[in-house]
């Protein structure tokens, strides 16, 4: 199966990496040409908290230079979905798949305007990497990837089950599930809690529980999100403090994506994370005070980011 990765962030390097070591025939998709070229040539820098660090060779091009592939995997942040879903048609095989492991909530709606929710596949992953420059990523926490087919799509089990053994052929934890709508709020519960709280902090996951009003505050956000897949006809079971204490154990080296980038002076993905439950729980009737005032605070910090930038002043 020839595969491609879309976006050189944290987790797209990592599964690139992965995939490579593994003999996977594996591109890695970049939009940005200089870049690419410093992947190609320095490889994917692939570190463990131990310190070990093994720098793997893998291909890196723009998509239009990219021969077809038999899936397409999405890992760019969700706000540059939109730009990256115009290269599906042409990166895929006319019988390709097209699977999204991103955060939050809209992005299998973008990719299905443009390729149909036919060939997609939805995913989340509970995997813990850390990037710590162009190409250098370290893997702080081994956590699942399941993978399944959301509403709309005919990709078969057998199929899904081909793309599973990938990832345990990179000796990677993966499983195929049939819920996969249920997972994806499930993992919505965890990043509305987790990324906010630990990017207005800036603390890593392992963290967050020893600060009491921050953990009270990530917990509240945790339940809101859960209040409003029940309301959506979801079922999920399971207590929201408890869900969030067994990743923050599990990552707790790692930086949330949301403080990363944050630290680099990137957007954040709070419009697919907290706006989605403030939005959806608004159309509901569902009350999301938490969710409404995290938005906000991350919406300021970002407006404070760009208006230091246009001032040109030094960062604090």
């Amino acid at each position: 199966m020839k595969v491609a990765i879309v976006g050189p962030g944290a987790l797209g390097c990592f599964l690139a990496a992965r995939f490579a070591l593994a003999r996977i025939d594996v591109r890695l998709v970049d939009h940005r040409q200089d870049r690419g070229l410093l992947l190609q040539d320095q490889g994917i820098l692939l570190r463990v908290p131990e310190g070990a660090m093994v720098a793997v060779p893998v291909p890196v091009g723009l998509a239009a230079g990219i021969p077809p592939v038999d899936l397409a995997i999405l890992t760019v942040k969700a706000h540059q979905t939109a730009a990256a879903v115009q290269d599906l048609p042409r990166l895929l095989h006319p019988q390709g798949l097209a699977l999204t492991l991103q955060n939050g909530l809209g992005n299998l709606e973008q990719m299905a305007a443009v390729l149909g929710p036919e060939r997609l596949l939805a995913g989340v992953s509970f995997l813990g990497i850390t990037r710590l420059g162009e190409g250098e990523v370290l893997l702080a926490g081994m956590g699942p990837t399941y993978i399944g087919a959301p509403s709309g799509s005919k990709a078969g089990r057998d199929r899904i089950q081909e793309i599973v053994q990938l990832f345990h052929q990179a000796g990677l934890p993966c499983e195929a599930r049939d819920d996969i709508g249920t997972m994806l709020w499930e993992k919505l519960l965890v990043n509305v809690g987790i990324n906010p709280l630990t990017a207005l902090l800036r603390v890593r996951n392992g963290v967050l529980p020893s600060l009491p009003s921050g953990w009270e505050t990530a917990v509240a956000a945790a339940a809101e999100a859960l209040a409003v897949a029940l309301a959506e006809g979801y079922e999920l079971h399971l207590d929201p403090e408890t869900r969030l204490r067994e990743v923050c154990r599990a990552t707790g080296a790692n930086r949330s994506s949301m403080l990363q980038d944050v630290l680099a002076g990137r957007p954040t993905e709070i419009e697919a994370l907290n706006a989605q439950v403030w939005a959806r729980g608004e159309k509901l009737g569902v009350p999301t005070p938490v969710n409404r005032l995290l938005t906000i605070l991350l919406r300021a910090l970002e407006e404070a980011r760009q208006a230091r930038e246009e001032g040109g002043g030094p960062p604090l």
